[in-house]
């Protein structure tokens, strides 16, 4: 009887400290602040090469002690204007379409944040196996996308679909917090 109390209150501790997830203001970039999880840290340079194989490093790259969640900011140098995030929009959703075997889009929209315009994409996605050893791999994914002087600037939340329901609340409230200046 005993066990089932003690193991009742360490779920309710967990439960607990999962939704009161506590957001800190950071300053990723001269021009952007928004509020990020205090327990998540940057990544570890191996952590950069493993999971992001790119040219250009990006802005920030966070994730939780448990390495289960990740956020960061990235940035390319376009040609897209201000007027074009509906073309923009439509180009990106193609785009991830494209990436993925399987996707459910949540959140497809334009929106202002801040005083600022947002292409806004929230969505569960699956990568099928491409052999029997290798299992389906399934993501939940909160993606803004903003233009500003001639920079697309790309704020990217993710962790394992299984964790969505954890994590989405705090992926809502740090997207909601994004300052571009």
């Amino acid at each position: 009887m005993n066990m089932r109390y003690l193991l009742f209150f360490v779920v309710l501790l967990v439960s607990a400290k999962a939704e009161a997830q506590k957001l800190v203001k950071k300053k990723l970039a001269d021009n952007i602040t928004m509020q990020v999880p205090d327990d998540f840290y940057p990544m570890s340079d191996e952590d950069k090469t493993q999971r992001y194989a790119s040219a250009r490093l990006p802005i920030a790259l966070y994730t939780d002690p448990d390495r289960m969640a990740e956020f960061g900011v990235n940035r390319s140098y376009s040609l897209w204007q201000k007027d074009d995030l509906k073309m923009m929009s439509d180009f990106y959703e193609a785009s991830i379409r494209e990436l993925y075997d399987k996707v459910n889009f949540i959140t497809k929209e334009i929106k202002t944040i801040n005083e600022h315009d947002y292409v806004v994409f929230e969505f569960e996605s699956s990568v099928y196996p491409e052999n029997n050893y290798q299992g389906n791999i399934s993501k939940y994914t909160y993606l803004l996308y903003a233009l500003e002087g001639g920079t697309t600037y790309l704020f990217n939340f993710s962790c394992e679909l299984r964790l969505r329901n954890k994590w989405q609340p705090v992926a809502h409230k740090m997207m909601e917090s994004v300052k571009l200046k």
